[in-house]
């Protein structure tokens, strides 16, 4: 095949294929002929950068290594398939003029399902592949529709806590992002119940003072009336009002002393409504925050020094 083959002729010999596989008097149809055959298209169209028609040509593949009973080479064929489709999505997109009823996005999600209907139920492959649109979307703007895969992730997650853990950090970024703080407060508090119930070890820790500081914050954003707070977020605004270091908590997520009083200065602040130090707490707390609690934090700034 010529490096220089154009749609027209990728479609001649994706049809000359197809007809092969058409039952024959008496004569039954060479199926794994007909597979490499597709799978040999597939790839001369990825390196002549046709994504869509490789796309298709996978997804013939998958259909011939279905028809075989090959289950592992109809996924391989599905997932190669979905990335390609995504490729031509993206190459539209950056060229500025993506299709408006986006069939190889909507081509890429219906291989990624497929595929993940697939695999066994304890396979973890299908939440890697959940996260990959979530990746895909992300680059193309496409926000309003992460939610959904990063839930999809999560009810995949079953009883691996840790995963789970991975995917509601994802979700909580995604609200913060959308500002939709009520959510990602929700998310925070959601990964907090979960740590509650395991070990604490270095990563988790990590991730217990992340959520810690990111609950205060959001709390300190969104400022619910006192009796619509609930009981544990109650308690935790307590901690840095009357509370000390020596709280469990504190403890496992191993928040520095400074940290600590710190935060309690900031909670302080916001409850008094006295911002004369705002600023110069702001300035402190930046160096010891992630880019994420720093914009949190600038965002709580801004909110409190509105006039």
């Amino acid at each position: 095949m010529s490096a220089e083959t154009t749609g027209s002729e990728i479609l001649d010999q994706y049809r000359n294929i197809s007809n092969k596989l058409k039952r024959r008097f008496l004569r039954k149809p060479n199926v794994t002929e007909a597979c490499e055959s597709f799978s040999s298209l597939g790839k001369h169209c990825e390196t002549s950068e046709l994504p869509a028609y490789a796309g298709m040509c996978w997804i013939s593949a998958a259909r011939c290594e279905g028809s075989l009973g090959n289950i592992p080479g109809e996924t391989s064929c599905l997932v190669r398939a979905a990335r390609q489709f995504l490729a031509a999505e993206e190459k539209d997109h950056s060229l500025g003029c993506p299709s408006p009823s986006q069939e190889n996005l909507e081509a890429a999600l219906g291989c990624y399902a497929y595929a993940s209907s697939r695999y066994p139920e304890d396979c973890p492959i299908p939440i890697g592949l959940s996260l990959e649109i979530v990746e895909f979307l992300k680059k193309v703007g496409r926000n309003a529709d992460i939610e959904e895969h990063l839930r999809n992730a999560m009810e995949l997650s079953g009883d691996n806590l840790d995963t789970k853990i991975y995917c509601l950090q994802l979700l909580a970024s995604h609200y913060i992002e959308m500002r939709n703080y009520t959510d990602a407060l929700n998310s925070f508090n959601e990964i907090a119940s979960i740590l509650d119930r395991l070990p604490v070890n270095g990563a988790r820790s990590e991730i217990l003072l992340k959520c810690e500081i990111s609950r205060v914050l959001l709390l300190l954003i969104l400022r619910p009336a006192p009796q619509k707070l609930s009981p544990n977020l109650a308690k935790l605004l307590e901690k840095y009002t009357w509370g000390d270091q020596n709280d469990k908590t504190l403890k496992a997520c191993a928040m520095s002393e400074r940290m600590f009083i710190l935060l309690q200065s900031l909670v302080a602040v916001c409850q008094s409504l006295d911002i004369t130090n705002l600023d110069h707490l702001e300035s402190e707390l930046w160096k010891l925050f992630g880019n994420e609690e720093r914009e949190l934090l600038r965002i709580l700034v801004r909110i409190y020094l509105e006039p």
